[in-house]
């Protein structure tokens, strides 16, 4: 996989693995779709959450996390009025951190380095803590909201796992973000132990949490 990339902003994180639609409605999100299609091959982009933002005009800008996840785009959905992108659905592969970005053009086009996915020093012992913590979490979001949080059979791998749970739960941006910025799987999967245990203690103080989405997942890819 190449190591320069044009960039999608986006409004959430995107996690190796994660299956996910994403609108397109500025200018800069447009061109990296036309460009990429024009270009042929293979249609991949690094897509980064936004950490605040304004407009101007018809140029959008904003303030980028420094590490995101690179992306296939699957599938584009098509404005009938103006042939323009409107959603794109992405298909996360692989961590980077950017290392320099090139604004001069009409988007961000980044130099990253790939994030290695390293199991850390006992993944194996953390995922059963977490994948135990973690079916506690969905039966209680079931029991208050629905359609719940409905569980299949959960990957072995403990990285992938991480990234999976990472996805499901509903967090705010910060909190995605620090995740997809951990440095192995054992560090991310303490992290959601600590995440389940203090929505888990909300919950039984005040059940009320909104319905939860279900998510798209595909098997990952370190390329």
């Amino acid at each position: 996989m190449d190591s320069r990339l044009p960039l999608l902003t986006v409004d959430t994180v995107i996690f190796p693995g994660l299956v996910l639609a994403i609108p397109v409605t500025d200018v800069q999100g447009r061109a990296v779709i036309r460009d990429l299609v024009e270009n042929g091959g293979e249609l991949v982009c690094g897509a980064l959450a936004v950490r605040d933002g304004y407009e101007l005009g018809e140029r959008v800008f904003r303030s980028l996390y420094g590490t995101g996840c690179a992306a296939t785009i699957s599938e584009i959905t098509l404005d009938p009025d103006d042939d323009g992108p409107v959603e794109v659905t992405l298909t996360g592969n692989r961590r980077f951190k950017v290392a320099e970005l090139d604004g001069t053009g009409d988007y961000l086009v980044a130099d990253v380095e790939w994030l290695d996915d390293d199991l850390g020093d006992d993944p194996l012992t953390t995922a059963l803590v977490a994948v135990k913590r973690f079916r506690k979490y969905a039966e209680a979001v079931s029991e208050i909201s629905r359609p719940g949080l409905h569980l299949g059979e959960l990957p072995d791998d403990p990285g992938t796992l991480s990234y999976l749970m990472s996805a499901a739960m509903k967090l705010m941006t910060p909190e995605r973000q620090k995740l997809l910025e951990a440095p192995d799987a054992t560090d991310r999967l303490t992290q959601l132990v600590g995440l389940i245990d203090s929505e888990l203690a909300a919950i039984a103080a005040l059940p009320s949490l909104p319905a939860i989405d279900l998510i798209t997942w595909s098997a990952l890819s370190p390329n």
